[in-house]
């Protein structure tokens, strides 16, 4: 095919699943498009997430979720090692207390039973050693489900680097461009209609988070609801009477997996998230409350009694993408036959995010037949990805690390302009050891930008994120 707005495929939705579609795409021997409403990719749910790669023995049995979050958690030490990304993964409690009785203890069992049947390794820990492991527990926490395969990334850090190294290997990107509908001829999708021109591709993959129903409808797919699910999170710097050693949860409901308490990739300390399904009106509606943040932090507080607001970095909030079928919608379709769906993508979906790239591409090999893989694709900075695990270990250059919180490391700002994040301060931090936010605090910006109109950067066109978060206006505008 050819044209610059053709491609063999596309690819609608910025996000980690979308993204991580995109990627392992662009490693075919094919032409993809990725198409983004937003000026930047990772700003839907992978922005506003927990971070936590699932062990995976919470997923009902029989369904999709259950069965791609343990083949996606193991997936992403391929991720981290060919992106240069870490994933902490120091492990799970879900933790069980005194006024749960006997019920608690046969919840915990349930769970044991149902991951050691995925073949998931899981133990149960008495009172004793739980509270010598976290010794910040709550004292009448009397044994706790221990999953050490469960871990922490930071989702900005994945989306942004499978973003560069996509365009770095051939693939476009759409920014700044909404999908408005699709011209079908012969029970195909033969033209994408967007604000900014019309799009072709021989296959079209929706991976649109909470807009997926929309985009699917438009390709006359109406079956799938999906309902903004709103989380709202506490981010605290760490300290020693509420610092923890493993992501904890407490006993599950029919509600969700509850307030928790985080120990992320960089350090600090995560809390929440909570749960409120909301209308489809406010599919964008991030906005945090006085009653969702106390929520929060009482919640935590039953796991953590010793957590305190004081050091707090920032709050924030992320919808998830909760479909009436309460699984993951991921399938091709008769007619268009050349429509897949990802969609529905609810928590586990930032930990299956690999396992749902790799069923994606089985589905397009199934359309569009076998995609041969290149010999040519070029991971960042220019290393071979089939270089011994000690080499790579040398060049983990995404962990560059400021030498203290003020001061932003040279090496850091060279390593991150030289990789295009020129004007997005939030970007930057996916370039050190604080990756959820530490670092973007007033004194480290400050410096930064000093650093960037050193090189040449007019202050005045300096983000934080998206367009019109100038972080310095002139008194002329």
């Amino acid at each position: 095919m050819s044209g610059s707005n053709v491609f063999d495929i596309v690819v609608i939705g910025g996000g980690i699943v979308g993204m991580g579609i995109a990627y392992e795409l662009s490693k075919r021997k094919v032409s993809v498009a990725l198409i983004e409403r937003k000026s930047q990719v990772t700003q839907g749910a992978s922005k506003g997430n927990s971070g936590i790669l699932h062990a995976g023995y919470d997923s009902p049995e029989g369904s999709l979720r259950a069965k791609l979050v343990t083949i996606g958690n193991r997936r992403y030490d391929d991720w981290s090692r060919e992106l240069g990304l870490t994933v902490r993964r120091m492990g799970s409690l879900v933790v069980a207390f005194e006024d749960e009785g006997d019920a608690g203890m046969e919840h915990l069992n349930r769970l044991k039973e149902r991951g050691e049947r995925r073949g998931i390794p899981l133990e149960i820990l008495g009172r004793k050693a739980l509270l010598e492991s976290e010794p910040n527990l709550n004292r009448k926490a009397v044994a706790a489900l221990h999953a050490p395969t469960a871990g922490s990334i930071c989702p900005m850090r994945y989306v942004n680097f499978m973003f560069k190294h996509f365009v770095a290997n051939g693939g476009t990107p759409f920014l700044d461009t909404e999908v408005t509908g699709f011209v079908k001829n012969g029970g195909r999708i033969t033209e994408i209609r967007t604000n900014r021109g019309d799009i072709i591709g021989e296959v079209v993959i929706n991976a649109a988070g909470v807009f997926g129903d929309v985009v699917s409808s438009m390709a006359g797919i109406d079956r799938y609801r999906i309902y903004p699910r709103k989380g709202e999170y506490i981010l605290l710097e760490p300290h020693p009477s509420y610092n923890v050693n493993k992501i904890l949860f407490p006993l599950p409901t029919e509600k969700g997996k509850g307030i928790l308490v985080i120990p992320t990739e960089t350090g600090d300390i995560l809390l929440g998230p909570t749960s409120y399904s909301m209308g489809k009106e406010f599919k964008e509606d991030t906005t945090t409350s006085l009653y969702g943040l106390n929520e929060v932090l009482e919640k935590a507080r039953k796991l953590v009694p010793g957590l305190s607001t004081k050091l707090t970095v920032k709050t924030f909030a992320g919808n998830r993408a909760q479909s009436n079928t309460n699984d993951f919608a991921i399938e091709g379709y008769d007619e268009p036959s050349n429509f897949i769906n990802a969609i529905g993508i609810r928590s586990p979906g930032l930990t299956a995010a690999p396992a749902i790239a790799d069923m994606v591409v089985g589905l397009v090999e199934e359309k569009a037949g076998k995609l041969e893989m290149r010999s040519d694709f070029r991971y960042m900075p220019h290393v071979s990805h089939n270089q011994p695990e000690e080499a790579l270990s040398e060049i983990r250059w995404a962990d560059t690390i400021t030498p203290n919180l003020d001061s932003p490391s040279i090496p850091l700002i060279d390593i991150a302009w030289n990789f295009g994040i020129r004007d997005n301060l939030y970007n930057f931090s996916c370039y050190t050891n604080r990756g959820l936010g530490v670092d973007l605090g007033t004194t480290f910006q400050n410096e930064l930008i000093r650093q960037l109109a050193r090189r040449g950067m007019k202050v005045e066109e300096i983000l934080y994120r998206l367009r019109g978060s100038n972080q310095v206006i002139s008194e002329a505008s």
